[in-house]
C-alpha cells in the first residue's frame, strides 16, 4: 500500500508516500525508539534478574515474599495510569522529557513478565546450593556469576527481547510522556493515520 500514489484511488507504483515518511522525520522516531527499547532492554535485565535472584534464593522469606509481591503488581497497572502518574510524579524534574523517562516507565510497566521468567529459572535450582557454596568457600557474587547466570543465559536473552520488543512497540505510558525530541516511532503511526496519510502510515510497518 506505501507503494502506490494514493490507496484506493491511484494505484500507480510510486515512492512518494515513503519520500513523505522520512521527510517528517522516521529516521529520527526510529533511532529514538531504538534507543529507548535498548536501554529498557539492558537496564530492566539487570533490575529484574537481580530483584528475582533477591526473591528466589533469599533465606530471608517475609521479606523475600514482599518484594515478590511488590513485583507482581506492576501486572495490575495499566499503561494510561502509569504515564500519567509519572506526568504528576516527575513533572518539572530533570529527567522530564528525555529518553531516561521513557526508559524508567517501561521497566516499571512490563517489569513483571521478565521479573517471572527469571524467577522460574532460578527457582529450579537446589535450595541448598547457597549452604553448599558457603560451606566451600563460595561467595554468593560468584555464585551468581559463575552457576546462575551462565546456567539461565537463554532466559535472559529471553527477558531482553521482551522488553525490547514491548519498548518499541508500547504506545499507551509513552504517549503521556514523550515530546518531539525524544519521540518513539510507534507514537508517530497514530499521528498520521490521524491526518489520513494511509500509506505512509504502512510504510512505517515495515521497521
Amino acid at each position: 500500500m506505501s507503494l502506490v500514489t494514493k490507496y484506493p484511488v491511484d494505484l500507480t507504483f510510486s515512492l512518494v508516500n515513503i519520500e513523505k515518511a522520512f521527510d517528517i522525520g522516521v529516521g529520527m522516531y526510529l533511532l529514538n525508539s531504538l534507543v529507548v527499547a535498548l536501554f529498557t532492554g539492558l537496564i530492566g535485565v539487570v533490575i529484574t534478574y537481580l530483584t528475582a535472584y533477591i526473591t528466589a534464593r533469599s533465606d530471608k522469606k517475609l521479606s523475600a515474599l514482599a518484594i515478590h509481591f511488590i513485583s507482581l503488581t506492576t501486572l495490575a497497572i495499566p499503561g494510561v495510569v502509569l504515564g500519567l502518574s509519572y506526568v504528576m510524579l516527575f513533572n518539572g524534574s530533570i529527567i522530564y522529557g528525555t529518553i531516561a523517562i521513557l526508559v524508567l516507565v517501561n521497566i516499571i510497566h512490563f517489569f513483571a513478565s521478565p521479573y517471572l521468567m527469571a524467577y522460574n529459572s532460578l527457582h529450579k535450582f537446589n535450595q541448598n546450593l547457597e549452604d553448599t557454596a558457603n560451606t566451600l568457600g563460595i561467595s554468593k557474587m560468584r555464585l551468581l556469576f559463575d552457576v546462575y547466570i551462565p546456567s539461565t543465559k537463554e532466559t535472559v536473552l529471553e527477558m531482553f527481547l521482551y522488553f525490547f520488543i514491548n519498548a518499541m512497540i508500547t504506545i499507551s505510558a509513552v504517549s503521556f510522556l514523550a515530546n518531539m525530541r525524544n519521540q518513539p516511532l510507534s507514537l508517530l503511526i497514530p499521528r498520521l493515520d490521524s491526518q489520513s496519510m494511509i500509506e505512509s502510515t504502512k510504510h512505517l510497518f515495515l521497521f
